[in-house]
C-alpha cells in the first residue's frame, strides 16, 4: 500500500470521535452521491497515539507557526 502525497501547504487537524460522529450523522443525512467521498476519507482517519496528548499536537503546530 502506497502513502497518499501530502498536498503542499497542506493542514493536519485533531478531531474528537464526537466531532466525527456529528459529521457523519449530518452525512447521512444527504443524498449518498454527494458525500460517499467524503464519509470514506472520515472513515480512514487514523487515531491519534494515546501515549501522544492532543495538546502536545496543537503546541507543535503553534511553534511552527511562531506562536509561542
Amino acid at each position: 500500500m502506497t502513502k497518499q502525497k501530502e498536498q503542499v501547504g497542506s493542514r493536519t487537524y485533531l478531531i474528537d470521535s464526537t466531532q466525527l460522529q456529528e459529521i457523519m450523522r449530518y452525512l447521512m443525512t444527504r443524498p449518498y452521491g454527494e458525500v460517499v467521498k467524503i464519509m470514506n476519507t472520515l472513515a480512514r482517519l487514523s487515531q491519534l497515539d494515546p501515549k501522544i496528548g492532543a495538546d502536545f499536537v496543537k503546541k507543535q503546530a503553534e511553534e511552527a507557526n511562531g506562536k509561542k
